[in-house]
């Protein structure tokens, strides 16, 4: 008897290419996609917080398709990355948020870069925060406009100094009302044609700033200062996402573009979660288990529930499916189109199991830690938090309390197993190691301090977030070094961003077998600059950095260290490299 395996083949790919089809067929749809920042699931009054308003994001969830179990990483770059490629983290070498390893590499493709040849205008308003330098900033990767910036937080969220398409300029008005401000113009110009208008809002992040009448309403409901910000910048996101959505409808627009909402990893602090264990950075439910609706109006069932277990991954193959429009080439995906399940045409589901990382980092060329790490079938988690191992079946246990690691030894092997071959397969490229991407020099580059590695007893000022800086430099030895990629070589103006306890100070700088150093002529010790955080932040606190021009270097092309060191008593933010000629 002939086999029937080639008779249903042909079957599936035709059925396949005539629902392409009949996608392409239809017009193209405009596609709105808003992150949150740090919003866990329970951070929604139609998630059970009946203590907090979020009239728009309720109305929203009833219009929309729910995505009721979607997962995201743990914390934000990684998660980010994922959701615009469609390709995990791990492989892209994300897998921080800050020291150079929240940054995705040029060459991987975006739902920017794939729907631009579909003749789509693209713009990117808020928080990137995979790159600052170019290729791998939101502009090198496939977005025509970028407002916002680039970092992992932002320390001022009042009258805030932002980036438009390179020029940085202080907009009056607190940060995420001037985010929706300018998604908002965006929206309004582009209207004659497809858009994809991505507007990664940085709320509910810390440092914990807010509208002071928001701030004060939820004080007087009882809640903790931290709880109280943390609500006030939640309904203020609520409410510019009604300013986006009411846009669509005034401009005819509603009908004819697809709405996803989503957050980037659990909350931010212990607070109302729906019950779930873990919060940020946790490889628990509760940290990895975000809000996710779908709407478009006439095409997808408003109020419907898919219960399937689905990913940050999925977000890029699942836009590209209903635009029409194909991936150009590239690697191979991880993610996989949602349609059928959104459009409740599956007639089966594969079954799946979702694994990730929580953050890691350290020096290059050292262990990538194989932990805390997590494994998600649609009815067990597998976790490993780096000291312990857990199983828990959700359905019945949707609070991860009772570990049945004893009690079930087979299925916890065989998830760990499939964790660990995932984990080895992933990070195969860089044999398992850590690996930054070098950082390309072009005619203007920035060097933070975060993004490099210190030696020799040179240390961070605070954690290496943004905004830290360089201190320390009581030794010979110690440095700052980062990794620079020269597409050729050129003469550079150098200007470190510097403070200095006295005058007559050293700062020299290395790279490609050449030197140039400056001389301190002044002391700078700044104060730091008051902040209206409601909150004490744990992030470093800001001031001013004084500009040090040292002189211009020869770099010559290829990849090379950058180093920096100076003498007792300097502390370094920043260097600024300009390129002025071409070497001779």
């Amino acid at each position: 008897m002939r086999s029937a395996l080639p008779l249903l083949t042909t079957l599936l790919l035709s059925s396949v290419a005539l629902f392409a089809t009949a996608i392409a067929a239809e017009p193209r749809p405009n596609i709105l996609l808003i992150l949150a920042d740090d919003m866990g699931w329970g951070d929604l009054r139609c998630h059970g917080n009946d203590r907090l308003d979020t009239p728009v994001l309720d109305k929203l969830k009833s219009q929309s398709v729910e995505l009721d179990h979607f997962y995201v990483s743990p914390i934000c770059s990684p998660t980010r990355s994922s959701l615009l490629s469609g390709r995990h983290h791990l492989r892209l070498r994300v897998i921080n948020t800050t020291n150079a390893l929240e940054v995705m590499h040029g060459d991987e493709v975006t739902i920017a870069e794939a729907l631009k040849p579909a003749g789509y205008a693209t713009g990117c308003f808020g928080k990137w925060h995979n790159g600052s330098n170019h290729p791998s900033t939101a502009r090198g990767q496939g977005f025509d406009e970028f407002f916002g910036f680039n970092g992992g937080f932002f320390s001022n969220y009042f009258d805030p100094e932002l980036e438009h398409n390179g020029v940085v300029a202080r907009r009056p008005g607190f940060i995420t009302d001037v985010i929706a401000d300018a998604a908002l113009a965006f929206i309004e110009r582009q209207r004659a044609h497809p858009f994809f208008c991505y507007v990664p809002f940085n709320a509910c992040h810390s440092p914990m700033q807010a509208p002071a009448e928001l701030f004060a309403k939820y004080r007087q409901r009882g809640f903790a200062p931290m709880e109280a910000a943390v609500y006030a910048m939640v309904e203020n996101l609520d409410y510019n996402t009604g300013r986006l959505l009411a846009k669509l409808d005034e401009l005819g627009l509603a009908a004819n573009t697809l709405v996803l909402f989503a957050s980037d990893n659990g909350p931010n602090s212990r607070r109302f979660n729906g019950g779930m264990r873990g919060a940020k950075a946790s490889v628990f439910e509760g940290g990895m288990r975000v809000p996710c609706f779908i709407r478009w109006p006439g095409r997808l069932e408003a109020g419907k529930v898919v219960a399937e277990i689905t990913q940050h991954v999925d977000v890029l193959p699942t836009l590209l499916d209903f635009a029409g429009v194909s991936r150009p080439p590239g690697p191979p995906l991880d993610g996989m189109s949602l349609v059928p399940l959104l459009r409740g045409t599956a007639k089966a589901w594969p079954e799946r199991t979702l694994f990730d990382v929580s953050g890691r980092g350290g020096k290059d060329g050292t262990p990538l830690p194989l932990y805390p790490g997590t494994a998600r079938t649609p009815t067990h988690r597998w976790v490993h938090d780096g000291k312990q191992e857990y199983l828990f079946d959700l359905r019945t246990d949707p609070g991860e309390t009772n570990n049945l690691l004893a009690q079930e030894p087979p299925l916890a092997a065989k998830l760990a197993g499939a964790y660990e071959r995932w984990f080895r397969e992933a990070t195969a490229p860089t044999a398992g190691k850590v690996k930054r991407f070098p950082i390309t020099l072009t005619d203007g580059t920035e060097l933070p301090v975060p993004n490099a590695e210190l030696q020799g007893g040179a240390r961070f000022f605070g954690k290496g977030w943004d905004y830290d800086w360089a201190t320390g430099f009581d030794s010979p030895n110690a440095a700052i070094v980062w990794n620079l990629e020269v597409p050729r070589s050129a003469t550079y103006e150098v200007t470190v961003l510097h403070t200095a306890k006295s005058a007559g100070g050293l700062v020299r700088v290395e790279v490609g077998g050449n030197t140039v150093q400056g001389a301190i002529t002044a002391a700078h010790e700044p104060p730091e600059i008051p902040r209206p955080d409601l909150v004490p932040r744990w992030e470093v606190p800001d001031k001013v950095f004084r500009p040090l021009d040292i002189g211009r270097i020869v770099i010559p092309a290829g990849e090379h260290e950058l180093k920096v060191t100076a003498t007792t008593g300097v502390e370094i933010q920043t260097v600024k490299l300009h390129r002025i000629s071409a070497a001779k």
